[in-house]
């Protein structure tokens, strides 16, 4: 696994909670800073919660909805009561939750190894993905093999582009922007 983001470490909690060995590589340490991701969804909470998440634990922050602000207009829209999912959404800084996230996929049982930069993958002569080359510092790089290869690197994408994987230009994209007021 490459990538120890949100994306990444959930993939690896449920792999190694259901017995597979999970190596999962990530190019920082934590913790570290990001500046999306911030903003959690009732979705992505009730996922939090299935995953054994302490969302009561201090530096969680509680969202009744979203609010929009554009020149003088302003909306807020409430999070819908749906079912399974709870009515609230979550904030916590990057800074902190791609750290839980990751220890809680150590703890499930998967190898993390931070500091680790993967350079691309290797294939094998059908074209299939078998290994990843990552590099820890100034060392050479290193071919860790495997039986599946899952690229949760996000943006910079050092598996996809070279495997010949693009973003689809049609797709919409978003860029995240925040600022964080200290009370008082």
């Amino acid at each position: 696994m490459v990538g120890a983001g949100p994306a990444g470490s959930s993939a690896a909690y449920h792999l190694a909670r259901a017995g597979v060995d999970v190596l999962l590589l990530e190019k920082s340490r934590f913790p570290r800073e990001k500046v999306c991701g911030d903003g959690l969804t009732p979705r992505a909470v009730h996922q939090l919660i299935r995953m054994g998440v302490d969302i009561r634990a201090p530096g969680w922050t509680r969202s009744r909805g979203m609010r929009w602000v554009a020149g003088e207009h302003r909306v807020h829209i409430d999070w819908p009561a749906l079912g399974r999912f709870p009515d609230f959404g979550l904030t916590r800084t990057r800074h902190d939750f791609d750290d839980i996230l990751a220890r809680h996929a150590e703890a499930a049982g998967a190898r993390l190894h931070t500091g680790w930069k993967a350079e691309g993958p290797l294939t094998d002569r059908s074209g299939r993905t078998v290994d990843v080359t990552a590099s820890a510092g100034s060392a050479e790089p290193v071919a860790f093999r495997a039986p599946v290869v899952i690229a949760a690197d996000g943006a910079s994408a050092r598996l996809a582009l070279p495997m010949g994987l693009e973003r689809d230009p049609k797709r919409q994209i978003a860029t995240a922007a925040r600022r964080y007021y200290l009370p008082g």
